[in-house]
């Protein structure tokens, strides 16, 4: 036998016991017969794969069912055991450090919110974080979250982060973070030797759409896309199902097309970007040069001018307030309108900081997409404005290491994180 013919074995094995687990995971209790018929392996092939699953302690035996096409006999039922393992899922944001701990069906068993206190780092300021002091803030969060949780350890299979901007994968690094002012900073490698675990990271708007996909209102959908619209702007695409993450896993960083040549500067040290014009820094910064000028606003005597101010503001009848909203939310449509063009999507789920905004932003926001929009993809277009806090975010990231479980190799990117993981898992 040849070793490529030893190698397709392998791999065969690996994706008949990712599908025969994933069933187990999606649909079970389920029985082996059940498995069988929907996965269309063998019946022996399908005993096989459990008998391990259930050796090593990821599936166990809940009850039987009456008849499986036996005279007499009684279907066993399987299930995940949901408590065989452990992930950490992080979400690293401008001002706090979230972190949550799930089981292995990615349920929330224990969830931590942690300000930053970061050097050189004040309120108004939203880049430039010392990496150093991330890394540490981030160690520290996490510890405190293990020290809450009380799990054993050696039960724990990785970490996953979630951070703005292009991430690389394959060896943990943060290649561009904006809204830090990173570039190329290595942040798996001091988490994997302070935890002794594998550390996977993404893009934070994709563990959005990840967790979106496996529990959200993207689950079942498709083609959809997450819109994250706060302290940048970006997107997580799902095309046929699976997580489109492009050639350099840049895909979705539509915050960063240009709509207005020479207009104002982005973090990303271009001009006139979408994020430049729709994010909450480009609404604040737009308010706050219409006061500097005399524009007369009930936000002119507000100490600190934050987006939900505005968007009170706004709802008080505040004619600048509306403004800005209303021409941040026309810019972020065109924006979406692009999206909408190039993707075709099911589906738009808006989430983020900005999503307190309200009606004066998601209205001019609608009406854009629907004039800007290619002739009739945008009118079967479902949009979802689902304001939600950190912990959805970090709940993806921790489905970022579950995915290394329960999606088959052909679907995911092979790192050596990730054969760690499902090496911890299957020992």
């Amino acid at each position: 036998m040849s070793y490529s013919q030893k190698g397709d074995r392998a791999l065969i094995k690996q994706i008949n016991q990712h599908l025969v687990l994933q069933l187990i995971q999606g649909r079970g209790p389920i029985s082996r017969k059940d498995i069988a018929e929907i996965s269309s392996l063998s019946p022996a092939s399908v005993s096989g794969i459990t008998g391990e699953l259930i050796e090593r302690g990821l599936v166990h035996e809940v009850g039987e069912v009456e008849g499986d096409g036996r005279a007499g006999r009684r279907a066993v039922l399987l299930q995940l055991n949901t408590q065989a393992g452990f992930v950490v899922g992080v979400k690293l944001a401008v001002r706090a450090i979230s972190c949550v701990l799930t089981d292995l069906d990615a349920n929330v068993l224990y969830a931590t919110e942690t300000e930053l206190d970061i050097d050189e780092h004040p309120a108004q300021v939203l880049e430039n974080i010392p990496p150093d002091q991330m890394i540490r803030a981030t160690i520290q969060a996490v510890e405190e979250l293990l020290v809450i949780a009380q799990i054993d350890r050696t039960r724990l299979l990785g970490i996953g982060v979630g951070v703005n901007g292009i991430v690389d994968a394959e060896v943990g690094i943060s290649r561009v973070a904006p809204h830090f002012g990173w570039r190329d900073v290595p942040l798996a490698t001091p988490l994997a030797a302070h935890f002794g675990i594998p550390i996977l990271l993404e893009n934070d708007a994709r563990t959005l759409t990840i967790a979106e996909q496996w529990f959200g209102a993207g689950r079942g959908v498709d083609h959809f896309a997450t819109i994250v619209t706060g302290y940048g702007i970006g997107a997580g695409v799902v095309t046929n199902g699976q997580i489109y993450r492009g050639a350099l896993s840049g895909a979705g960083e539509f915050g960063h097309i240009v709509l207005q040549v020479d207009g104002p500067q982005c973090t990303c040290g271009k001009q006139g970007c979408l994020e430049a014009l729709a994010s909450e820094p480009a609404i604040l910064r737009q308010v706050r040069e219409a006061l500097e000028v005399g524009a007369p606003s009930a936000l002119a005597g507000v100490d600190a001018l934050t987006l939900q101010a505005v968007a009170r503001a706004a709802d008080g009848g505040d004619v600048l307030a509306r403004r800005v909203l209303g021409n941040a939310g026309r810019w972020l449509g065109i924006g979406i309108a692009s999206l909408v063009n190039i993707l075709n999507p099911q589906l738009l789920i808006i989430n983020g900081e900005a999503a307190c905004a309200g009606r004066w932003y998601f209205e001019p926001m609608e009406a854009a997409l629907q004039a800007h929009a290619f002739d009739g993809l945008a009118k079967s277009l479902r949009v979802l404005i689902e304001p939600g806090g950190n912990e959805m975010w970090a709940r993806g990231a921790a489905c970022v290491v579950l995915s290394a479980l329960f999606t088959s190799p052909v679907h995911q990117q092979e790192t050596e994180s990730v054969r760690a993981i499902r090496a911890l898992a299957l020992a």
